[in-house]
This record gives structure tokens, sequence and C-alpha cells, in this order.
């Protein structure tokens, strides 16, 4: 969640940065410097989440698996416009409901 709080918060520190973000990330060319950024944002909060996923329990297959599931969240969450007018503090909520709702228990 550490994760989750701190991505949410700087995506929504300029909101109109974050969306011009959240977008470069989808429809980018994958040429263009900004794009190549946000691709490797999103690869660095893959590898962070997926770190904290090698506990043992799961090879590293669904580890890396799990991480992509996370980033996914954490995109939609952030672009979803249920979302637009949500707190910093209720976004990571709504991202840690999400997968904790599938997620063997």
């Amino acid at each position: 969640m550490a994760i989750a709080q701190r991505v949410v918060t700087r995506n929504r520190a300029h909101v109109g940065n974050g969306c011009v973000c959240l977008r470069e990330m989808v429809f980018g060319d994958p040429i263009e410097p900004r794009h190549q950024q946000a691709l490797a944002i999103t690869a660095r909060t893959e590898e962070a989440v997926a770190h904290m996923g090698r506990t043992g329990r799961l090879n590293e297959s669904d580890v890396a698996t799990l991480a992509r599931v996370v980033s996914a969240v954490l995109f939609l969450a952030r672009a979803a416009s249920v979302n637009a007018t949500a707190s910093v503090d209720e976004i990571p909520r709504d991202i840690r409901d999400q997968p904790a709702i599938v997620l063997p228990r």
C-alpha cells in the first residue's frame, strides 16, 4: 500500500500532468521520450511490487503476473472517471480492495 499511496500522491499532485502521464502510458508513441519514461515508471513500480511478492509462496512467474495485475489496478484506479474527485486517501483504498477480492485467502 505504501507503493500505491506514493503513486497516487504523485499522480494527483498536478492532476493535469497526471492525466497526461496516464494517457501517454497507453496511447503514446513508443519512440517518444515521454512514453518511454511512463513505461519506465510502470516497470519500476511492477518490480517494486514483485520484490514484495517474493515471499517463497509464489513462483517467479506468478510473482511477475501478480505485479502486472497490481500495476493494472493502479492504472485503472487512477484513470477511472468514478475516481475523478476521489482523494489521495480514497484511491489507495480502492486499489487495495480490488486485488484483495480475487486473491486466494
